[in-house]
């Protein structure tokens, strides 16, 4: 064997030897990417300087009796309840019967969703006119829009609200057909509307806590028909309730239950029945809508009205609780 055979043969082996080394190496660990963080896709300080932007549309028409003004700042059934407000408060001279929409608030619940329509939330400070804070909910319906105050409820006396996320890691908004609660949001809207209008005796009564607003119509109605009988009128008292078009609004909460809002109208019939009998609005808010229409047997009161209700998640045994509501006379007939 030659000298130049043995160097090739040398050469040969050495890269036979690096390719099996480097065949049996480890390969290097290449970095995994981090889990995204959860974030709201609102701040705090951008909340604020929402809230600021529309308590001062709400402060300034409050004052100049505008409501034109308000669209800016207003949508969907917060816009038709201030405008009707705003109606009754010029009707009366005595008060002016509007809520107050103070937006000091003590919890803001902000959006995680990085699609539109993004709605937020926040409770109040207690209102110094107000037994209770009021729970707001704010939408943007388009990424170039404005945030407006779409709707808002005053909270029960002494109600537990349900826990959310942290502010700065937001809460997810859950669609109207979720089948993770025991009611999916817009089913349990007309499911309440039920038992608003006939109580227990609605098929859907037992999947309800008792609440405020149902007691509201029971002694009210009472009210109202012992006034009638002292006549000797033969009284009679109904309200019936039904869901709007307007889209609910829903917000997961740390449980995985909902805090669902919608709007409703109302409308409660009083009617005395024994013939001769005249009855006319039983209040001053709904004598100031009435106006000088004639006094007959019947008074019809229509109502524009918000729930707040917290659905649990399916797997619970609670039942679904009413949190808070505004019920609002928006116009009043004789039948």
């Amino acid at each position: 064997m030659t000298r130049t055979t043995t160097r090739s043969m040398a050469v040969v082996a050495t890269v036979l030897a690096t390719g099996l080394l480097a065949g049996c190496a480890e390969e290097l660990p290449t970095p995994k990417p981090e889990a995204p963080v959860a974030a709201a896709v609102v701040t705090q300080a951008q909340e604020r300087n929402i809230l600021d932007k529309v308590s001062g549309v709400v402060e300034g028409v409050t004052k100049s009796k505008d409501a034109d003004s308000l669209r800016s700042r207003l949508s969907g059934p917060a816009l038709n309840i201030r405008e009707t407000q705003l109606k009754v408060a010029g009707a009366r001279k005595d008060e002016e019967p509007l809520t107050d929409l103070n937006m000091e608030m003590q919890q803001v619940i902000l959006p995680s969703d990085q699609e539109w329509p993004r709605s937020s939330f926040a409770i109040t400070v207690q209102p110094k006119d107000l037994t209770t804070p009021v729970l707001m909910a704010f939408d943007q319906a388009e990424a170039r829009q404005q945030y407006k105050l779409w709707g808002w409820v005053r909270l029960l006396p002494g109600v537990t609200m349900p826990q959310f996320a942290e502010a700065d890691l937001g809460s997810a908004a859950v669609p109207p057909d979720d089948a993770s609660l025991k009611e999916t949001p817009e089913t349990v809207i007309k499911q309440y509307a039920s038992v608003l209008t006939v109580d227990k005796d609605s098929k859907y009564a037992g999947n309800f806590a008792d609440d405020d607003l149902r007691q509201f119509f029971r002694d009210y109605g009472k009210l109202q028909v012992d006034a009638i009988n002292k006549e000797e009128c033969k009284g009679a008292f109904e309200v019936a309730y039904e869901p709007t078009k307007d889209p609910v609004k829903a917000v997961r909460t740390a449980d995985g239950g909902a805090l669902v809002i919608a709007a409703m109208i109302s409308k409660e019939t009083i009617t005395a029945r024994e013939d001769g009998c005249e009855i006319g609005p039983p209040t001053k808010t709904t004598q100031a809508l009435w106006g000088d229409a004639d006094v007959t047997n019947v008074v019809e009161v229509n109502y524009e009205d918000m729930v707040a209700m917290y659905v649990p998640p399916k797997d619970s045994e609670d039942q679904i609780s009413l949190v808070g509501y505004e019920h609002v006379p928006s116009s009043v007939s004789n039948g």
